[in-house]
């Protein structure tokens, strides 16, 4: 007898008419959001690209012999007292070493060097020592300002390299050459702030043509570059949380038309055209947090679906209103029938909302 009680209330619970069943779904739906943007998390979300540098065949190093000189080149950063990641913008304070033979270059040339898209704003003289190995050892204190291009097609989920590339324009490849290894690329802790932090360190060396004229190929110059790129990745969820929430929120609001009830129409109506006015406000709010880009980004597609799934939800509703509304005038008395019909209708209906809005944000996370 149990069972068969169990069996009757589980049918009547599950029964997609029943507003038990409707809140179900929404909650449902509620907690499959949060997991489907935890998977996303996992995914590289760079669109970043860092400069491809060539590098000297060993032919070509073996025919010049003596005459391209290696220089060792690290970098330590010390701090970044500015870390704009929205405005592409950052002040960073480094070490800048190089370690060379001063039989086969001058320090007057190595000191040259320039930071591709970026600006030095200070430099101090070098410090000069002689290494164990015989060679000159000279470091200079550089405060630099970066200029960079990242990549927002993510945001405010996405994570970022972001690229340091010493260069100099006095010398080509063929009279020097830079030489890096991962222990000469080094980061003071904690000098990122919160909500950001390092996944690992990449260097680079060679050189990268620079073509002046595409029909003449002798048209061109060539520079050592040394590259150091840091992956950052989000340590925090805030800002996506600060954006996400609102948005899902007014869709659920819509999404809860659907338990009001056919005769409650002013509450359908509210509550659609509450969660259309919801988006469309807070898109102010979410603009100021956003990057200047000229390309939609995660967010901006998220909110455009959204947008759309509201308007959606709000026109069934409409119509349903309006069903509702001529079958209670063609049939005052004995409208019964036709109301369950339409109600089993808006039932349907409600599922099929639920599964597009789960899908559609699958759908934008995963693409």
């Amino acid at each position: 007898m149990n069972t068969t009680h169990l069996l009757i209330y589980l049918k009547k619970f599950f029964n997609f008419h029943t507003v038990h069943f409707k809140v179900l779904m929404i909650l449902v739906v509620i907690t499959y959001l949060p997991l489907a943007f935890r998977i996303n998390s996992y995914r590289p979300n760079v669109t970043d690209t860092i400069p491809q540098l060539k590098a000297l065949t060993t032919k070509e190093l073996e025919k010049l012999g003596p005459f391209s000189v290696r220089v060792k080149v690290g970098m330590f950063i010390r701090d970044i007292p500015i870390f704009n990641i929205e405005k592409n913008n950052f002040k960073i304070d480094s070490v800048i070493w190089f370690e060379f033979n001063g039989d086969e270059i001058t320090l007057d040339t190595l000191e040259k060097f320039s930071i591709d898209n970026g600006k030095i704003l200070s430099k101090s003289p070098p410090d000069i020592k002689i290494s164990e190995n015989g060679l000159i050892f000279a470091k200079y204190n550089v405060l630099f300002e970066l200029n960079t291009n990242l990549g927002f097609h993510h945001f405010p989920l996405e994570n970022h390299q972001l690229s340091i590339v010493i260069s100099n324009d006095f010398v080509t490849p063929h009279e020097m050459i830079y030489a890096v290894d991962a222990s000469g690329f080094q980061i003071q802790n904690n000098v990122l702030p919160a909500g950001w932090g390092i996944k690992d360190l990449f260097v680079n060396a060679g050189y990268l043509p620079l073509q002046f004229d595409q029909q003449d190929a002798t048209k061109k110059t060539e520079n050592p570059k040394a590259l150091f790129a840091l992956n950052l990745v989000k340590t925090s969820s805030r800002k996506a949380l600060i954006i996400f929430i609102p948005l899902f929120s007014a869709s659920i609001l819509s999404l809860l038309s659907f338990i009001t009830g056919l005769a409650n129409t002013f509450s359908m109506f509210t509550l659609t055209a509450s969660a259309i006015t919801a988006l469309l406000t807070y898109r102010f709010v979410i603009e100021q947090m956003m990057p200047t880009v000229g390309y939609s980004t995660l967010a901006d597609t998220i909110f455009l679906f959204l947008l759309l799934f509201s308007f959606v939800v709000f026109t069934v509703q409409i119509l349903t209103v309006r069903r509702y509304m001529t079958i209670v005038e063609e049939h005052p008395h004995g409208h019964a029938l036709a109301l369950i019909k339409l109600e089993k209708l808006s039932s349907i209906l409600f599922i099929l909302m639920c599964f597009l809005l789960v899908l559609g944000t699958t759908y934008i996370l995963l693409i």
